[in-house]
């Protein structure tokens, strides 16, 4: 789903306005990145601004490719999400 892109494709993009945007509350992790990968194509395919999020969500463990359930030793503690990346298991929230 993660295309590379080219020095090339880097360097045509013209800058452009960026957003600015805070979240006022905690944001569901999984609709979050939905909206984050929409805008990335959005920036990509039709040119939107690029925008910087602040945002917040509820703690929970990412699993990357190499992330194997035995590794997490309370696998029900926070929830745990799927990536795309590489590495194992990473922890977000507080602490």
């Amino acid at each position: 789903m993660h295309e590379t892109l080219t020095s090339s494709q880097l360097t045509r993009r013209s800058p452009g306005h960026v957003e600015w945007r805070t979240a006022a509350s905690l944001q569901n992790y999984a609709n979050a990145v939905v909206a984050m990968e929409a805008r990335v194509a959005a920036i990509r395919h039709d040119g939107a601004d690029e925008l910087i999020w602040l945002v917040e969500h509820p703690p929970l463990y990412t699993a990357g490719t190499s992330a194997r359930p035995d590794d997490l030793l309370d696998y029900n503690r926070f929830p745990v999400h799927q990536t795309g990346r590489g590495g194992q298991y990473t922890y977000h929230g507080p602490g």
